[in-house]
């Protein structure tokens, strides 16, 4: 459990920093690192245009995935051994 905490912690202070990033230069890791899939779908007829779709990479959602559940066992984790101290 120790473990798993230490590397779930890893994972949030690279994060920050990747946030941290983000707000001082605009500048994203994890879609420089996986980019955002884009795909045209070519006009049906002449009366309509074409559409252009982007959705998240796999791999992005992946990360970001991860990240959400290493905050929550951080979080919790936290959370227990506050409660276990009290008693």
């Amino acid at each position: 459990m120790k473990v798993l905490f230490w590397i779930f912690l890893i994972i949030l202070v690279i994060w920050g920093l990747n946030r941290a990033l983000v707000g001082w230069f605009d500048l994203n890791l994890v879609t420089k690192i996986f980019p955002d899939v884009v795909k045209t779908i070519p006009a049906a007829d002449a009366n309509t245009v074409a559409t252009t779709v982007t959705t998240l990479n796999k791999f992005a959602m992946m990360v970001y995935t991860l990240v959400g559940f290493s905050a929550l066992w951080v979080f919790i984790s936290k959370i227990v051994r506050c409660c276990k101290k009290v008693k």
